[in-house]
C-alpha cells in the first residue's frame, strides 16, 4: 500500500514529476523532489516548492524543433508547474486542527479563487440517533442576513378565492393542474411548495420527486395550512429548509465569500443557537461533535466549538445588558 495519499502528497508527486521531466533528471519522483529544493534561511517546506516551481516557469525554454510531433514544449510544462505552485500556496492550513471560528471563516474565503463569489457553508455534527424521529432535525430557519435575496413561492390549489389571496401575497407560482404538469416534468424552480388541507391530495402522483427535495408540504415545515396569504408572506422573507442527513449531520449556507466575516459570524451563531433550540431531552450525551465551514471550490476547515459557544455566550450577555438598560431607561 502507497503512502502518498491525499491532496497535498498527489501535489508534490506531480511537481516532482514535473521537476524531474525539465531537468532531465532520471531519478524516481521522490528522490528528484527532495535533492533538487533548497530551502532559504527561514523559508518553509511549502515555500520552497512553491518558489522553485516559479523559478522553473520563469526560466523555461521553448524547445525550437517544431518538426518533431513527439516533442513537448518546456512552455506548456511550466504553466503547469505554475498553476501548481498556485495550489500548494493554497495549502496552509492543517486538516487535522480545529481553529476559532472568525479565523476559519477567513481562511475558508481565503482559501480559493474559483473565479465567481462562492457560497459559504456550514456542517454540523451532532450526536444524535437519525433512526429516532423526535431527535431528527426538519425545520425551516431565517438568519439575521437572508442568503437569499429572492424566495420563489408555489401555491397549490384549484380554489378561485385562495388563488386571489396567494397572488396579492407575492406568490410567483399558482395554480393546480398546470402545476402539477410543471412538476411531472421536473421544470420548476420554486424553492417553496404551499398547499390547503384540501388540495394537498392531488399531489400523490408528484410525492416521489417532491419527497427527496423535501419539497412536499407538511405541518411540520408550515408549508400545508389553511393561512395561505400569511405563510406566503412569512416565506418570501428569505427562509431556508434545514434537514439532518442519515449520519447526522446539519448542512447550511451561511452566505456568500463576498460578504462581510461579521455577516457570516453572525449567521453562524445563530445557526448554533437554532440547533440548540431543538435538542431533545431524550439526549443526555454532549449535543455538538463539531464544526466544518468550506466554500464550494474550497477545503474544509474545522472549527473549535469552544471559541463559538463563547461567541454565542458573549453576545446573550450583552443582549440582555441592553435589555436591562432599556428597562432601566424606561422606568
Amino acid at each position: 500500500m502507497s503512502l502518498w495519499k491525499g491532496p497535498f502528497w498527489s501535489l508534490l508527486l506531480e511537481y516532482a514529476k514535473v521537476r524531474a521531466s525539465l531537468s532531465g533528471s532520471k531519478l524516481s519522483p521522490c528522490r528528484s523532489l527532495f535533492t533538487h529544493t533548497r530551502l532559504e534561511e527561514g523559508e518553509t517546506f511549502t515555500e520552497g516548492i512553491r518558489n522553485e516551481a516559479t523559478n522553473i516557469a520563469e526560466n523555461a525554454v521553448v524547445d525550437k524543433a517544431p518538426h518533431n510531433d513527439s516533442t513537448q514544449y518546456n512552455t506548456s510544462r511550466a504553466t503547469n508547474l505554475s498553476n501548481l505552485s498556485e495550489n500548494v500556496s493554497k495549502l496552509v492550513y492543517d486538516k487535522n486542527q480545529q481553529y476559532a471560528v472568525d479565523r476559519a471563516l477567513n481562511m475558508v474565503k481565503e482559501s480559493s479563487n474559483a473565479g465567481f463569489d462562492e457560497t459559504i457553508e456550514a456542517c454540523f455534527q451532532l450526536n444524535i440517533d437519525d433512526r429516532k424521529p423526535e431527535q431528527r432535525i426538519k425545520d425551516k430557519i431565517l438568519y439575521p442576513v437572508s442568503p437569499i435575496k429572492h424566495t420563489l413561492v408555489a401555491v397549490f390549489t384549484k380554489n378561485s378565492e385562495e388563488i386571489q389571496v396567494a397572488k396579492e401575497a407575492g406568490a410567483d407560482y399558482v395554480g393546480y393542474e398546470e402545476l402539477l404538469e410543471r412538476i411531472k416534468k421536473r421544470r420548476f424552480k420554486f424553492y417553496w411548495l404551499v398547499s390547503t388541507p384540501s388540495s394537498v391530495k392531488g399531489l400523490g402522483s408528484v410525492s416521489k420527486i417532491l419527497g427527496p427535495r423535501g419539497m412536499m408540504p407538511t405541518e411540520k415545515m408550515g408549508t400545508l395550512t389553511s393561512d395561505i396569504g400569511f405563510t406566503v408572506r412569512e416565506l418570501k422573507k428569505g427562509y431556508l429548509r434545514i434537514e439532518n442527513d442519515p449520519d447526522s449531520n446539519v448542512h447550511s449556507v451561511l452566505g456568500k465569500k463576498s460578504w462581510s466575516t461579521e455577516s457570516l459570524l453572525t449567521n453562524c451563531c445563530y445557526l448554533y443557537e437554532f440547533l440548540l433550540t431543538k435538542k431533545h431531552r431524550t439526549i443526555k450525551k454532549s449535543y455538538f461533535k463539531g464544526l466544518t465551514l468550506s466554500s464550494t471550490m474550497g477545503p474544509g476547515i474545522q472549527v473549535d466549538l469552544i471559541s463559538l459557544r463563547e461567541l454565542v455566550d458573549k453576545s446573550q450577555q450583552d443582549k440582555m445588558k441592553q435589555s436591562s438598560l432599556e428597562a432601566s431607561m424606561a422606568a
